[in-house]
């Protein structure tokens, strides 16, 4: 996927909302930086504490380098957008054998099923863009709607590392 391309969620139903995820750009740095300093977005992210602004430009940076997606330590960001307006965050991280993903939703837009909406075109386009490996998403048990959310898209509980579950969802698994 290129930096202009955008993949959207199927069509809105009465319970299913639309969004569309697009390539993160510097001009969504505002936005990120609400999210990583919003306490209750980050509660569940490393030690839970508000992100420094050099954490921002940090991570930004390493989002924006462009690594190419079949070597580790590539990252894609994408910004989940719904009804005009961004919403979220998902990020997906290329590890060894796996792809690691991660998803970021703004207060004002909980309760309304957009991170599943989002989780679904995110594996997607992590399929897109990284082919046909495992993705993996690492959750604090204590954040029990992310637990939830992935298990319902067929992720499996495989084991803790530092109190953090760790879930994989096989290639097989796609089918949104």
């Amino acid at each position: 996927m290129r930096s202009s391309d955008s993949i959207s969620s199927p069509p809105a139903t009465r319970n299913r909302p639309v969004v569309t995820l697009r390539s993160f750009e510097i001009g969504d740095r505002e936005f990120f930086a609400s999210l990583a300093t919003d306490e209750r977005v980050v509660k569940f992210v490393g030690d839970g504490s508000p992100w420094s602004a050099e954490q921002i430009d940090s991570r930004i940076d390493l989002a924006l380098r462009g690594l190419p997606a079949s070597e580790p330590g590539a990252v894609r960001w994408y910004v989940a957008e719904t009804e005009g307006e961004r919403a979220g965050l998902f990020v997906a991280s290329r590890r060894e054998d796996t792809v690691e993903v991660g998803y970021w939703l703004a207060p004002a837009r909980w309760g309304q099923g957009l991170a599943g909406v989002m989780l679904d075109a995110g594996l997607l386009v992590v399929r897109e863009v990284f082919g046909a490996l495992d993705v993996e998403a690492h959750i604090d048990p204590a954040n029990v709607a992310s637990v939830a959310m992935v298990e319902r898209r067929a992720f499996r509980f495989v084991g803790r590392a530092d109190g953090i579950g760790r879930y994989v969802r096989a290639p097989g698994a796609y089918a949104a």
